[in-house]
């Protein structure tokens, strides 16, 4: 597993104050070959833009983002996450039912095509720490373990933020706390 750190600076002017901080975007990559009866599968998969929210209020939940694009020659499949900071940790899905916005557990994980890229952000796909038995703050990070067919386990040390990986077109401040599953 290999890793990169990317340094940028991301700036946010609200009110005609401006507050700078230092992003780092961090890489982790995975590659694995298997050769079985002549066929060789290359396992490569590349996790970016990975965080999680911090534990809002007395909200139980919380939620993991990652962004993760396989560039190997077969296809993977995510089939599971873990953390211990929850008692249950799963993947969810988000879908809209009419004007309701309905979260579900996406119990075979997600598949990823060779070439292909799935992002979990907020608003959307994600991986749902539930009943929490440690309260993930901002400035912390949190081991989340990825358990993929192919490629095996990855573990990513996610920082933890109050406002992770905003979609585009929306604050990145979704609350589960009242989403039907």
């Amino acid at each position: 597993m290999k890793k990169f750190a990317v340094a940028a600076v991301a700036c946010l002017s609200l009110a005609g104050m401006s507050a700078c901080e230092k992003v780092e975007k961090t890489t982790t990559r995975v590659e694995k070959s298997t050769d079985i009866n002549g066929v060789v599968k290359k396992s490569s998969l590349e996790m970016t833009n990975y965080a999680m929210r911090s534990a809002l209020g007395n909200n139980p939940n919380t939620a993991a983002y990652v962004t993760i694009t396989n560039k190997g020659n077969s296809e993977d499949q995510l089939i599971s996450a873990s953390c211990t900071c929850a008692a249950t940790t799963t993947l969810h899905t988000m879908k809209m039912n009419g004007s309701v916005m309905e979260m579900a557990e996406a119990k075979d994980g997600f598949v990823i095509k060779s070439g292909e890229t799935i992002t979990f952000v907020p608003g959307g796909n994600h991986i749902m720490l539930e009943n929490l038995t440690e309260r993930p703050q901002a400035g912390q990070t949190v081991d989340v373990t990825l358990a993929f067919k192919n490629a095996g386990p990855v573990t990513l040390h996610m920082p933890v933020s109050d406002t992770p990986l905003a979609k585009a077109g929306t604050s990145g401040a979704m609350d589960h706390g009242d989403m039907k599953m």
